[in-house]
């Protein structure tokens, strides 16, 4: 029976239909070709989980992510960037990596991420010499730290989809974040060594240290206050993401002076766009999740990954590759609905820790929105640097290996999610 829902989904997909539409003609196709369950079902099921508290966080966290690109906090992380990172060899590459580390504490959003960086600082590096291949791929492997470090809409999702602390989740991220970003300097370096690619000039002086730490730091503490916050009981994540989209708003506003009523204006008009498209993948998938449910598919795909091998490390990297592909093709929140309760029981059942694995299905999500031949990051970067996607994917690998030794690291060494929410149990 499960043949009705999977093919009409995946013919939905490949015709080029919606995600979230794809799987509203797969649930009425299952229903009317097996007459198994009634349409009530799938009218009550849809409306649960829009209902849901801790989802009223996305609209919240990406209202403030806009306000504070939009107050020119891009510019402040760029320079505070260039000013520690611009003297080592490929300089600009490294204040890529650094400002897509800043940025992502304030996005939540791959493509969100990816493009602002693009439009950025991908001028800046192909007019440094750098090539547009090579920018693109960099910008594109750096988006993908944002849904990993804090805050994060795919983290928003998982948690109230299986019951994961979400602060916990927050605080776990930080540092596989940037293990991340370490391992995108070190290639960067090799690669602008190689290439010849020039350092920023830039003399240092301590009054510059005082002017660009003091014009960022404003970035940086949001992130703080709001996993501090939440991790520390003194507010709900829905109430964080209030407490960050008012922040934003004074920061912007009252403080750098640079929010105009036109930018508020279209900062609620795009958030109320992305929560819609966001949260109408959430309220298809849980009819579709709660049929697999039903007829116990999470649980059949499990005893068949437990009957294939026993050990531990075999499953964790079927787990990984698999969340890879398909992160190439579905949206992050739809691989966390649909695949979420499939996957987690086989985490937990092999003994891995539920933050943990929130973490590691992120991190591969999120890599495979970076990886060729249909990484929508790459789709993002590619026309803004003006190169092909194929140049682009060639030097794109470079870092996808490099990615994939961050995910296996982060993987299989668990302290380094667990150390930082432990500190705060």
């Amino acid at each position: 029976m499960i043949f009705w829902l999977i093919i009409p989904f995946l013919i939905s997909l490949i015709i080029g239909i919606p995600i979230s539409f794809s799987l509203g003609v797969a649930i009425v196709v299952f229903m009317i070709a097996t007459a198994k369950l009634p349409f009530d079902v799938f009218v009550q099921t849809l409306y649960n989980p829009t209902e849901s508290f801790p989802m009223m966080a996305i609209p919240f966290f990406i209202l403030a992510g806009e306000l504070m690109s939009r107050s020119g906090i891009t510019d402040r992380l760029i320079n505070f960037a260039k000013f520690f990172m611009g003297r080592f060899r490929g300089g600009l590459a490294h204040v890529t990596v650094v400002s897509g580390a800043g940025f992502a504490g304030l996005s939540g959003s791959a493509v969100a991420e990816t493009a602002a960086l693009g439009k950025t600082l991908g001028p800046a590096m192909k007019k440094e010499g750098y090539k547009k291949s090579f920018t693109a791929a960099l910008i594109a492997s750096a988006g993908v730290m944002a849904p990993v470090i804090p805050p994060s809409v795919i983290m928003i999702l998982y948690g109230a989809q299986m019951n994961v602390s979400i602060g916990a989740m927050f605080m776990a991220g930080i540092v596989p974040g940037l293990v991340i970003a370490a391992l995108l300097m070190i290639v960067s370096y090799v690669v602008a060594v190689k290439n010849n690619y020039p350092t920023a000039k830039i003399p240092f002086t301590w009054k510059g240290l005082f002017e660009v730490t003091l014009a960022a730091s404003l970035a940086f503490v949001m992130p703080i206050i709001i996993v501090i916050g939440i991790r520390g009981g003194i507010f709900t994540p829905t109430e964080g993401g209030a407490v960050a989209a008012a922040y934003a708003f004074l920061v912007g506003g009252l403080i750098y002076r640079s929010l105009t009523v036109k930018d508020i204006f279209d900062s609620l008009i795009r958030t109320g766009t992305i929560s819609a498209v966001i949260l109408l993948v959430v309220a298809m998938s849980a009819p579709f999740g709660w049929i697999m449910a039903y007829f116990g598919i999470p649980q059949a795909f499990a005893d068949s990954i437990l009957s294939i091998t026993e050990n531990p490390v075999i499953i964790l990297l079927l787990i990984i590759l698999l969340l890879m592909f398909i992160g190439m093709f579905l949206e992050g929140a739809a691989i966390v609905m649909l695949l979420g309760p499939v996957l987690a029981p086989v985490a937990i059942a092999i003994g891995m820790d539920p933050v943990h694995f929130a973490i590691v299905m992120v991190v591969a999500i999120a890599i495979g929105m970076a990886t060729p031949p249909v990484g929508v990051n790459l789709f993002v970067t590619v026309p803004i640097l003006g190169t092909s996607m194929e140049k682009a994917s060639r030097a794109v690998l470079p870092f996808i290996i490099t990615l994939f030794i961050a995910l296996l690291i982060i993987a299989f060494v668990p302290e380094i999610v667990l150390w930082l929410p432990n500190m705060f149990r």
